[in-house]
């Protein structure tokens, strides 16, 4: 049980200041109308005198756990960021998208029809672009919890800390430690080929040793 209470602490505290940078972005909407008009030339004008729709796509209903744990995290995290506003009123909705991406493509459009004006999530790269393809055209911003920025472009938004981002961290500590010589074991699909080539530019940028990957 205190483990899990740990896991828990821990998820609220990294999500915290990811989700926080939407919603303060509202509240700079409030000073200046237009500031939301669209991030990245795309997206709805939003009237910050009246509570802004935002969806919260999270992975409740997967059947997993961890994935329940991670939701309950994000939404007491959107929860405490919403007290930070002041005057802006959030009215949150909540939709669970069970983690895959059929689901959240649909639960995306329920949102929007709903009156949804911004999205934040989901949390995976599949389901984040499943969800932006499903409401593409709708004039509303995806803004994912994913660290892959490959699915960011058009309407999609990445919020999560990206691998590169990731990787510099790491391989720069690694080298304050006197580590000057770097394996990488990283897994033979999609998000370990991300993680292997966000490493490999690391370690070139720290002046360090690639001595091989498995």
């Amino acid at each position: 049980m205190f483990a899990l209470f740990q896991s828990a602490r821990k998820s609220l505290r990294q999500f915290r200041l990811p989700i926080l940078a939407p919603f303060f972005a509202m509240g700079l909407a409030a000073c200046d109308p237009t500031a939301l008009s669209g991030i990245g030339n795309s997206g709805p004008s939003v009237d910050t005198s009246k509570p802004i729709a935002v969806a919260l796509l999270v992975p409740r209903g997967s059947g997993s756990a961890s994935d329940d744990l991670l939701a309950q995290s994000l939404e007491n995290a959107a929860r405490l960021a919403m007290r930070d506003l002041g005057d802006v009123k959030i009215d949150l909705r909540v939709y669970g998208t069970a983690g895959n991406a059929q689901t959240a493509a649909t639960q995306a459009s329920l949102a929007v029809s709903d009156g949804a004006q911004i999205i934040l999530g989901p949390v995976y790269a599949e389901a984040a672009n499943a969800a932006a393809v499903a409401v593409a055209g709708q004039n509303v911003n995806i803004l994912s919890f994913s660290n892959n920025t490959t699915i960011a472009g058009g309407n999609v938004f990445v919020l999560g800390q990206t691998f590169q981002n990731t990787a510099n961290r790491m391989i720069s500590f690694a080298k304050s430690q006197g580590k000057d010589r770097i394996v990488i074991a990283h897994a033979n699909d999609v998000a370990g080929q991300l993680g292997r080539n966000a490493i490999q530019s690391a370690i070139a940028s720290n002046g360090v040793t690639l001595a091989g990957a498995v």
